[in-house]
């Protein structure tokens, strides 16, 4: 089992599932080149950020807490120290020019209020990814 995790410029790597979240965390966070002290997280295709900061020291495996073979953005969350709330920050390069409706929908989940629920858009279609993405 596995998920595919988009980041970088144009990257996407295969993670395996069966391991401990915390472990599938670490992994990623190395594989992306984030310093392991930050929080990240992933949004999966409908716009759904998966909170897994929350459940990273559960000993559940990630398959629980992800879906195999689905495409997950990863995101850098940060205090928003003005808004006292938190903001997501895609670590895919260009998002902006490459993929103007993921930028627009992270603009919405950083507005957010606390108890309103995450707003459904379609993240852009992965099929522009080069061909010499690397896989793990």
């Amino acid at each position: 089992m596995f998920v595919n995790v988009l980041f970088g410029e144009g990257r996407m790597e295969m993670f395996n599932l069966n391991c401990k979240l915390i472990n599938f965390l670490n992994h990623l966070k190395e594989r992306a080149g984030v310093d392991s002290k930050d929080c990240v997280d992933l949004m999966d295709s409908s716009g759904k950020v998966m909170n897994l900061a929350a459940k990273q020291h559960n000993l559940a495996l990630a398959s629980s807490v992800l879906v195999a073979r689905h495409y997950y953005v990863l995101l850098r969350v940060c205090r928003d120290h003005e808004a006292g709330g938190q903001k997501y920050v895609s670590l895919q390069n260009n998002n902006s020019q490459s993929h103007p409706e993921l930028t627009e929908l992270l603009k919405r989940l950083t507005d957010k209020e606390p108890d309103r629920k995450t707003r459904k858009r379609r993240m852009p279609q992965t099929k522009n990814i080069p061909a010499n993405s690397k896989s793990h």
